[in-house]
């Protein structure tokens, strides 16, 4: 039992050095959830409806006629962190769709306020909302090999 001791204290000396940044980073690597197909299919499936949406934003299509889409998507999203938060060790997953919510969230503000958006902005939004989602696909199918 004494060796353990030794480990313990190294962590606890470690852990006040560190601060926040060791946490944080202690929290990654203890990220080990195990793989859903439906979580991973969930991902996917939103990627395609929030791109989807996204898309018709580039057309100018004035926000009145898709308040209610984006409510529906907005809905499902939560619903989806929610179910993230219930899954041990997922607290990466959980950031990410945080990080995505967050991304959606401005950019359907803003098509809420302007009205329409020019295809330029809406084409930089989706390349960004694309890369936020192919982290989180990938983060879900990297559990797949460690399962």
């Amino acid at each position: 039992m004494k060796p353990f001791k030794h480990v313990f204290a190294a962590l606890a000396c470690a852990s006040l050095l560190l601060g926040p940044i060791g946490c944080s980073t202690t929290e990654s690597l203890l990220s080990s959830t195990q793989f859903s197909d439906t979580a991973y299919n969930t991902d996917k499936q939103l990627k395609t409806d929030s791109l989807a949406l996204i898309d018709r934003a580039k057309n100018k299509t004035p926000y009145q006629t898709v308040d209610e889409d984006v409510n529906g998507l907005m809905n499902k999203i939560d619903a989806t962190i929610a179910t993230e938060q219930k899954r041990t060790k997922n607290a990466p997953t959980v950031a990410q769709w945080k990080k995505i919510k967050t991304q959606l969230t401005s950019l359907f503000n803003m098509w809420k306020t302007k009205g329409t958006l020019s295809p330029a902005f809406v084409d930089d939004a989706r390349q960004q909302v694309t890369s936020l989602f192919d982290i989180l696909i990938d983060t879900e199918n990297d559990k797949r090999q460690r399962s």
